[in-house]
């Protein structure tokens, strides 16, 4: 435990945190429970208001207040190293309130950022992608936070205005939508996210990221139409456990 607890901000929906949280163990390399690296997932839906809600205006409180209280609260547990299970968590008015508090309280945490650790996998795994279609709410839509892969010399291709309201539907429809959705997808929500894969792919995407960490409860394999996907669940969690224990990271299979 010298190394500290692995912390992960979950609710954003529910099963995004969880997903992180297995996504941990199922990349450590462990040969019994005690071989397992130590996480504290916390998820109190109820006290974060919704991210993208607030990106377009429809909610005034900012969610990074409460999501820099559950950080500094892990930490007093012995976290060392931390992850929000939420793209849309990351946009700039978000995440920077979120820094900023936590360098308020002095805190010694180690936050990683979901954008950055993707753009670092493409880079680092596929060095010959450079075209990355992104697929997320229209909180991370509209504030272009898959941008940030420029940075790592990828281009990003988004889809149009009215399939990005289709997409955003397909997550949050109290009807049809994954937030909704406890058990099967509804097969309009995934009809209408592969349609918006295929578009990316007709624009030119060499490579798909799931820039909505509960996208991944849609897509179940690695590869669309033989194209890659990209899990950014998956890269955070692997992230995570280099940063704490990097001999146990197991190796990506492509």
């Amino acid at each position: 435990m010298e190394k500290g607890i692995i912390g992960i901000v979950g609710g954003m929906g529910p099963l995004a945190g969880i997903s992180l949280s297995e996504s941990i163990i199922r990349h450590t390399v462990a040969r019994k429970d005690q071989d397992h690296l130590p996480q504290i997932l916390f998820s109190i839906p109820s006290e974060i208001t919704d991210r993208t809600g607030y990106l377009t205006g429809k909610i005034k409180t900012n969610p990074g207040y409460r999501i820099a209280r559950i950080l500094s609260d892990m930490e007093s547990s012995g976290v060392r190293i931390a992850a929000i299970a939420c793209n849309s968590a990351h946009a700039p008015p978000i995440f920077d309130l979120i820094v900023s508090e936590l360098e308020q309280r002095k805190s010694k945490i180690r936050l990683l950022h979901i954008i950055e650790e993707v753009g670092s996998f493409i880079s680092g795994h596929f060095y010959d992608k450079k075209k990355v279609g992104i697929l997320g709410t229209t909180g991370t839509y509209l504030t272009g936070q898959y941008d940030l892969l420029n940075r790592a010399d990828l281009e990003t291709i988004n889809i149009s205005e009215t399939q990005q309201h289709q997409l955003h539907q397909a997550i949050y429809h109290p009807a049809y939508g994954i937030k909704s959705s406890t058990g099967v997808i509804p097969r309009k929500a995934v009809e209408i996210i592969n349609n918006a894969a295929g578009s990316l792919i007709k624009a030119g995407a060499e490579i798909i990221v799931l820039g909505c960490t509960e996208l991944s409860l849609i897509f179940k394999e690695d590869k669309f139409h033989n194209l890659p996907v990209i899990d950014s669940s998956v890269v955070l969690a692997r992230a995570l456990i280099r940063m704490h224990t990097p001999e146990k990271l197991r190796p990506w299979q492509t």
